[in-house]
């Protein structure tokens, strides 16, 4: 990794927890700079605005949440394996912090065109990489059928990760809600494209 790379990863990583932890209003390039004793005109440097710093942040977390979702539907040993791998892996992500990013993406973006372009990039970037997950698992079925499910798999992880903001993620009521999104996923998966026409 370059100094330059290091350097990018460092500002990610307190913008990142300025975000989690105080909010979105007091990620400022200040507070930033201050922690990591850097010139206000060397963060700039990296990244010129506010949104281009959000967008990095978003990036790298897409990047991870794919790569682990990838990882999970390798790992499984069967098709139902490969399905719940997809919902566990995206609720593994959802119990952690981080999701905090995501729902500040979401409220931002109402106010923000630039945020919203970024929200609608990174849904598709997601969609895009499930869809792709779900075509080894499903091959007969239809490209538009598979980005369908993507999308109605996305909706509903949403969802679920507003109800995290409130609900106990090891509760009973969770876990029945994690066991009928797995069951709706697999029938979403056995049934054949001219049933949806």
């Amino acid at each position: 990794m370059t100094k330059g790379q290091k350097r990018r990863e460092q500002i990610l990583d307190v913008a990142k927890e300025i975000t989690i932890n105080e909010g979105y209003n007091s990620l400022t390039f200040r507070k930033i700079a201050e922690r990591l004793s850097i010139t206000h005109g060397n963060l700039q440097y990296y990244y010129p605005t506010k949104n281009d710093l959000f967008r990095a942040i978003m990036d790298r977390e897409l990047t991870k949440f794919t790569e682990s979702l990838k990882l999970s539907v390798t790992a499984a040993s069967s098709k139902r394996g490969s399905l719940d791998a997809i919902i566990q892996s995206a609720y593994d992500l959802m119990k952690k912090p981080n999701r905090i990013l995501w729902q500040t993406l979401c409220v931002q973006a109402n106010h923000n065109t630039e945020l919203a372009d970024i929200l609608k990039r990174e849904n598709e970037q997601y969609c895009k990489s499930l869809e792709n997950e779900l075509k080894t698992i499903a091959p007969h079925l239809s490209d538009l059928r598979l980005n369908h499910i993507s999308k109605i798999v996305n909706a509903l992880l949403d969802g679920l990760g507003v109800q995290l903001t409130y609900e106990d993620h090891d509760g009973f009521e969770m876990n029945a809600l994690i066991s009928e999104i797995r069951i709706l996923l697999f029938l979403l998966l056995e049934e054949n494209d001219d049933i949806t026409h």
